[in-house]
């Protein structure tokens, strides 16, 4: 295990640009739960809310999910840059959709951040896991390709034509995302944090990281701290089908709430796991193939690595090696334990509706029928114009009052007293004439 955060005059910003699904979520509770102990050992979490830097990198990319924009995006990526140049020490900033960045952005960003020394940090997980996991949260994401469909467009030659595969590769590739995030920076400010093998202590991938950010481990708490939950196969089966027969017939903002925030992230993923999703075994060769490039690419590149490249070599995140006989075809239906996921999550959306419905006749005046609720504000909008205009009315006495006032003490106010009657005189013509057209 290498060290990471180099001494410097200078204060350093911790860039941790991915990947999606190699523990991010993990990190950036505990760095978000733990961020007024960082304040005091002189390190910034910046944002003013959890999700602060998910939009800065909407906002830095150009970006947004497909169907959908967020207005507070826009200023998101300037608001983390001016926080981070206020602050005196130094600054971690953590969010996987950094990963898939285009050059001309990164050397933008870069050069924003140009008052500190920056370090790039990648936690990156071995593909027999990765595949898996990228996949069932695509179909979290409204997409509808198979499993078949996802593997067979990431192993094509001409990859970069189907979206699955661009997708995928733009986030998950190590090689290429600090290829874009690190090809001006000394190969030492270029973190790559392996996640540990299943059954590894869980506090070892934040060790991990603090060594790559200098930190010290064990100065911070992760009791408040959760992992985001993949699905399980039977899971995934039946949300991938409900998103053929959704389409797009819903707007993001509809399915991100009440698909994949509360369908799929709560009700789905706290289920009793089922069969988990795994490689089929006609993929680990070519998975390790993979691999076994990604991991030279890397000790050729000379980065400070935090754990151990051979911790990328594909194996099952847990159970049987992968692509053994117990392995379910991710593909093959899973009918008997779809319906009684299906069961569950119409339960569970027929007690959100019930809750909202609650909810709303709680409010006051809910009970009023919505013709009379108008029929009042027609009433209310009508009242404060007319103590508007009258008050208008009043105030113009009391402003000539004023000038008059004035007139008196100032030879510059009397100009404009006798400036101001002009405009009125005139102001008086034009309405007469208007009159008699």
């Amino acid at each position: 295990m290498s060290g990471g955060a180099t001494q410097s005059a200078r204060p350093a910003i911790f860039l941790h640009v991915g990947a999606a699904k190699s523990g991010t979520t993990f990190v950036q509770q505990v760095l978000w739960h733990n961020r007024h102990l960082l304040r005091e050992r002189g390190v910034l979490y910046p944002g003013e809310d959890f999700s602060a830097h998910v939009r800065a990198a909407f906002d830095l990319r150009r970006t947004f999910f497909p169907g959908g924009s967020d207005p507070r995006t826009r200023g998101a990526w300037r608001a983390l840059v001016d926080e981070a140049r206020d602050w005196s020490g130094n600054v971690i900033i953590s969010q996987e959709l950094f990963a898939p960045t285009r050059p001309a952005y990164v050397r933008e960003a870069l050069d924003d951040l140009d008052f500190a020394e920056v370090h790039v940090i990648f936690t990156v997980r071995d593909l027999g896991r990765q595949i898996p996991a990228h996949w069932q949260e695509d179909v979290k994401n409204r997409f509808t390709t198979s499993f078949t469909e996802f593997v067979t467009a990431l192993r094509r030659r001409d990859w970069r034509t189907f979206d699955t595969a661009r997708l995928f590769w733009g986030l998950q590739d190590p090689v290429a995302v600090l290829g874009r995030w690190g090809a001006d920076l000394p190969p030492d400010r270029v973190h790559v944090v392996t996640l540990p093998r299943p059954g590894a202590p869980r506090d070892l991938l934040w060790r991990r990281f603090c060594a790559a950010a200098g930190l010290a481990a064990d100065d911070y708490d992760l009791s408040q701290t959760y992992a985001n939950q993949s699905l399980g196969l039977a899971e995934t089966q039946f949300l991938l089908r409900l998103n053929n027969v959704l389409d797009d017939r819903i707007g993001w903002h509809a399915y991100n709430d009440d698909v994949k925030l509360f369908l799929a992230q709560q009700v789905l993923a706290s289920r009793p796991l089922s069969a988990r999703i795994e490689l089929p075994a006609e993929h680990v060769p070519w998975a390790t193939e993979r691999s076994i490039e990604t991991v030279e690419a890397l000790r050729a590149a000379g980065y400070d690595v935090v754990g151990d490249l051979y911790e990328l070599m594909p194996m099952a995140a847990s159970g049987p090696a992968v692509g053994t006989a117990t392995a379910p075809p991710p593909d093959e239906p899973r009918w008997m334990e779809m319906a009684d996921v299906g069961v569950d999550a119409i339960a569970a959306l027929l007690r959100r509706v019930q809750e909202r419905e609650d909810r709303a006749e709680s409010r006051p005046g809910a009970q009023i029928p919505v013709r009379d609720q108008l029929g009042a504000l027609r009433r209310d909008s009508a009242d404060l114009l007319d103590t508007t205009e009258r008050l208008a009315h009043d105030a113009a006495p009391l402003v000539q009052r004023a000038v008059e006032s004035a007139s008196d003490r100032s030879p510059a106010a009397r100009r404009l007293r006798g400036a101001y009657r002009k405009i009125q005189r005139g102001a008086g013509r034009s309405d007469a004439e208007t009159r008699t057209r």
